[in-house]
């Protein structure tokens, strides 16, 4: 089969999207697939530049957002245009419902193959990214996701809370699960002892981590009060807060004046040094609202770092408390990310089954197993283009 996905987000991007996409891609092509990448290019150097499957509309780097890249309008992509012509396709599977992605869905229309698509997120939450009233924004950006999807032949997601919000919100196309596929030998033999050198941590710190991208929506302020209270009764804890992005500047600011030293910021980590800093963190704590099923969880369980997450409907999707994590109601705050932070610092056995219940939970995500269900789901969407006789329509 000759698959093309197209994305708006691509390594060497740091963000989870770009990671599942190129692990759908490399899943895909160990079991045979020819799979085509077509995503906007970085604002740096590109790692793919000699790859043919991998094809790169012009971009300029999109406001706020350091590892994201926006395409330029198609009249600017005449050569991509020129290169999808002269290209045939099986199956197009599509990251997003905007932008790239929109393409993506009307060039499987115009062709008549099969359509699929992958919901990462919640569109809404960026509504206030626009200088228009929220209020304005947020049913718009809901009413074209719901019609965008309903004009794919099958639609996946990650999280079974999400599948729920596209059913309700009146998607009719199929809502297929698909986890979010992680290369579990990259995370083999993490060097805990030596990146906590690198960090500056002693052998009788506690590094409380967060690694991901530094945007509003992960809500990392409220982690640093967390680790600000709970320094009060641990004065050996430490935070790490490893990635960047468009908050980064500010977010140093306010480690400096809360934390003082105990602060720590490496900036942007390549994808191939991640499981060296979650094996240095004691727990990975995140204050994010924003998940469906992040691929840094998965990471921080595999390499054993207990998880502990606010219990968001994605969080509450991978982690059973008390089992591969634990969870803290939202409405408790800093004070209850603390004081679960402290109960897996002190009690071992806790930090034991949590280290146990993840790994499992790890190894079901490994991106082999997920291109296996992937290939399910692309039978399905080409069951149902060859019943409907093409794409469906715009709803």
């Amino acid at each position: 089969m000759r698959v093309a996905l197209f994305t708006n987000t691509y390594a060497p991007s740091l963000n989870g999207v770009a990671n599942v996409t190129h692990f759908y891609r490399l899943g895909l092509a160990e079991r045979g697939h020819e799979v085509h990448v077509f995503a906007p290019a970085p604002c740096g150097e590109d790692p793919f530049e000699d790859d043919p499957a991998v094809h790169r509309y012009p971009s300029v780097r999109a406001p706020g957002e350091v590892d994201y890249a926006l395409a330029l309008p198609l009249p600017f992509c005449w050569r991509i245009a020129c290169e999808i012509r002269s290209m045939s396709f099986d199956l197009v599977h599509t990251q997003h419902p905007v932008w790239v992605g929109t393409w993506g869905q009307r060039i499987a229309r115009r062709r008549r193959i099969p359509l699929v698509s992958t919901a990462h997120t919640q569109y809404e939450l960026y509504a206030n990214r626009t200088f228009l009233p929220t209020s304005w924004i947020e049913p718009a950006v809901r009413l074209h996701v719901v019609r965008y999807y309903n004009g794919c032949h099958v639609v996946t997601t990650p999280v079974r809370w999400m599948k729920r919000r596209l059913l309700d919100c009146g998607v009719r196309s199929p809502v297929e699960m698909l986890q979010n596929p992680v290369d579990l030998r990259g995370l083999a033999d993490p060097r805990r002892e030596e990146t906590r050198a690198r960090l500056g941590l002693s052998e009788g710190d506690l590094a409380i981590g967060y690694l991901g991208r530094l945007s509003h929506v992960k809500r990392v302020p409220l982690l640093i009060d967390a680790v600000a209270l709970l320094a009060e009764r641990r004065p050996n804890v430490r935070l790490v807060v490893a990635g960047d992005g468009g908050i980064a500047g500010a977010l140093r600011e306010r480690g400096r004046r809360v934390l003082g030293d105990r602060a720590i910021f490496p900036g942007s980590i390549p994808h191939r040094e991640v499981a060296h800093y979650h094996a240095a963190f004691d727990v990975f704590a995140t204050a994010s609202m924003s998940e469906t099923q992040p691929l840094a969880y998965t990471e921080a369980m595999y390499v054993g770092t207990p998880v502990v997450a606010l219990a968001t409907p994605g969080a509450a999707d991978m982690i059973v408390d008390g089992d591969n994590g634990l969870l803290v109601p939202p409405e408790a705050g800093a004070e209850g990310l603390a004081s679960a932070v402290e109960r897996v610092l002190t009690d071992r056995s806790l930090a034991d089954r949590l280290r146990e219940g993840g790994r499992r939970f790890a190894e079901g995500r490994h991106y082999p197993v997920v291109a296996q269900r992937l290939e399910e789901i692309y039978a399905l969407a080409a069951e149902l283009a060859a019943g409907r006789d093409g794409p469906p329509a715009d709803q």
